[in-house]
């Protein structure tokens, strides 16, 4: 019986994440199994990304209620067991970013799971417990980490952000940017600062709701500028919902924003921009490695690599409307290359999971 590895992607950042890992191993001809949760853009990345057909849809997101949440969690685990239970290959590890409900099936199933995460103040108690090794970036504290009950044996550290292992292969379309314009209605757009906001994540667990108020803050700012045409990446339907509902209040605005309902590469959509705000902390990366200005808004107890980032000028954070002022709008250089990026968390990556599939 031959071995193969199964990795659960539950949330849209983990598609560009993990394709690089998928297909190397399928190059091997070490089979992978896929399985997702119907949340954010998930399905339709895996599609983009060329893996349709060869994934698994599992469950869905329950929400931001904590009950909701909790018995989404059971449920969706139990029928990862199911599923991975009678398939004809064993797995040799359970590979996730976060996956809460993978850890738990795998833990039902006497996996090996190695768990990554990036975030130090997120809810890691699952992971700390039933992951056999847990794959986090130098940059996250040890003694954080131990604090929060990650035992010493379990902590194994890669070089670097995960957003570098695949950042570092992308190509810039050369149409995107205009393809983007004409499509919006912006057929003479190119002297437009293209600007791109992606809201909060509303339903995580580190949510902070004075991130909402300061969306509607960039909002009024972007959409109150002329010289600015503002592309929103809503996470949800239920989020299209909620931002259209916030344009409507701007009716002055109408024709300088478009809000996306379909997925689109990430990378070329931050790259294609002058610059990105976001709520959140993978957007932020990716737009800083591409050398694009960024604006955060997240509002929850700030990361150790977020701090990092600030520190060293990559990542702005606007913390309350006086912080406003700092975000300019204006057109960026394009005129300088990307810098090269190393493989290092590639092999970070694939080191650990090689040291499961050589045991017997």
């Amino acid at each position: 019986m031959s071995k193969a590895i199964w990795i659960d992607l539950d949330n849209s950042p983990h598609v560009p994440l993990f394709a690089p890992i998928i297909r190397h191993y399928r190059r091997l001809g070490i089979e992978v199994v896929l399985t997702a949760r119907t949340h954010s853009q998930t399905l339709e990345l895996l599609e983009l990304h060329g893996f349709a057909g060869t994934f698994k849809v599992i469950g869905k997101h329950y929400g931001g209620n904590k009950l909701a949440k909790a018995w989404g969690l059971i449920v969706r685990a139990s029928k990862l067991v199911s599923y991975v239970a009678a398939l004809p290959n064993r797995s040799a590890i359970a590979v996730s970013h976060g996956s809460r409900s993978l850890v738990i099936a795998a833990r039902w199933l006497r996996m090996p799971v190695l768990t990554m995460y990036d975030y130090e103040f997120t809810e890691t108690s699952l992971f700390n417990r039933f992951s056999t090794k847990v794959l986090v970036p130098d940059g996250l504290p040890d003694e954080v980490l131990l604090a929060n009950g990650l035992p010493e044996k379990k902590l194994v550290k890669y070089p670097g952000i995960k957003e570098e292992l695949y950042v570092r292969s992308f190509e810039p379309s050369n149409t995107f940017r205009t393809d983007l314009l004409k499509q919006s209605g912006m057929d003479d757009g190119e002297d437009k600062i293209l600007a791109v906001l992606r809201p909060p994540a509303t339903t995580a667990n580190y949510h902070d709701e004075k991130s909402e108020v300061l969306l509607d803050d960039v909002l009024l700012l972007l959409l109150n500028a002329e010289e600015v045409f503002t592309v929103i990446a809503p996470r949800t339907v239920e989020q299209i919902a909620e931002i259209e509902s916030r344009t409507a209040r701007l009716p002055d605005a109408a024709g300088r924003y478009r809000i996306l309902t379909e997925a689109v590469d990430g990378l070329d959509l931050a790259f294609a921009a002058d610059l990105v705000i976001s709520g959140g902390g993978t957007m932020n990366r990716e737009a800083a490695l591409l050398g694009v200005p960024v604006y955060s808004i997240f509002a929850g107890r700030q990361g150790a690599l977020d701090h990092q980032m600030e520190a060293e000028g990559l990542i702005t954070f606007i913390r309350d409307a006086r912080d406003l002022s700092k975000i300019r709008l204006e057109r960026r250089d394009r005129s300088e290359a990307l810098q090269p990026l190393t493989d290092r968390v590639e092999r970070s990556v694939i080191n650990e999971i090689n040291s499961f599939l050589d045991k017997d």
